[in-house]
């Protein structure tokens, strides 16, 4: 079995050599597909993370007035806390406000000689708010708009985040249905084009089919070499197809850097880190697709 199968590779590689151009059009076909599924990847990976950052920046702010205890802060703090939308809320007091803020603009003298001639803090002790989840922040904002928390209330801050949230979604979601679309496509072509470049075989090695069945060679003998060189083409359009996939991050690098420096993130290390869980799967599908495409053609064209 085992020279049956090494000798049925031999044919294949011969195969695929002698045949170059129709085999390059083959794998051509198949890297564009490959592609177009790893765009789809990036751009699912970009939009994620874009919505992770905006969520992780949401917060409300509520400052107090002046004439606030601090035991009646320390009571709405706590009266926030046990809110089971809550996941964390951070008392910020006004002398490490005004620390923070000098800190932000040490380097601007205009402010800095500006606060020299207050007499006093102009900052007032604050509470920062976390949600479980963006959908939460609309329970806590009704919550501490109730009436008797407005009255030590002297400001409050929210941006509501969740339309920012919808923006990307509703943007990301386009994006990948025109991808999907054009991954289909190329998916659809590389069916036909393995089909037709099996028949193409079939057919020029129809005298050697011919003297295999004479000498009793088995049906499973004569269909594995076009078999194997489907997935041969698989197996070269994934290798050729990461390959280009690198050059292309790497050339778009310093562009894409600058447009995701804020959310810290790099599209190479993401394809690094999860490089099997991403490749594997689609080497899978790529000869499974020409498998099914080049086994089709050989039930219809190879009568054995």
């Amino acid at each position: 079995m085992n020279y049956s199968f090494f000798r049925a590779l031999i044919f294949a590689l011969k195969d695929f050599w002698r045949n170059i151009w129709l085999s390059l059009v083959t794998i051509t076909v198949l890297i564009l597909a490959i592609l177009s599924v790893n765009i789809l990847i990036s751009l699912s990976a970009i939009s994620t993370r874009m919505i992770d950052v905006v969520k992780e920046k949401v917060d409300i702010s509520v400052s107090f007035r002046d004439d606030v205890v601090t035991a009646t802060v320390t009571n709405f703090q706590e009266r926030l806390k046990a809110m089971p939308e809550v996941k964390e809320v951070v008392f910020v007091s006004k002398e490490s406000a005004l620390e923070s803020f000098k800190e932000k603009h040490k380097d601007d003298p205009r402010i800095m000689d500006a606060l020299k001639e207050l007499d006093a803090n102009p900052l007032t002790d604050a509470l920062i708010v976390k949600a479980r989840s963006i959908d939460d922040y609309s329970t806590i904002v009704t919550f501490v708009n109730l009436d008797e928390n407005q009255k030590i209330i002297k400001s409050q801050s929210y941006t509501d985040h969740q339309k920012i949230i919808e923006r990307v979604n509703l943007i990301s979601s386009k994006t990948e249905k025109v991808g999907l679309g054009i991954t289909l496509a190329f998916a659809l072509i590389a069916i036909l084009i393995v089909f037709n470049s099996i028949r193409v075989m079939v057919y020029t090695h129809k005298e050697e089919i011919s003297v295999m069945r004479l000498v009793g060679a088995s049906n499973w003998f004569i269909r594995l070499p076009f078999l194997l060189e489907s997935v041969l083409y698989s197996v070269f359009s994934l290798v050729l197809a990461v390959g280009l996939l690198y050059l292309i991050l790497g050339a778009s690098q310093p562009y894409l850097a600058t447009f995701l420096e804020s959310y810290n993130f790099n599209l190479i290390s993401y394809f690094n880190q999860n490089f099997i869980t991403i490749f594997i799967p689609e080497l899978f599908a790529a000869i499974v697709l020409s498998i099914i495409s080049s086994g089709i053609a050989i039930t219809r064209y190879l009568k054995v």
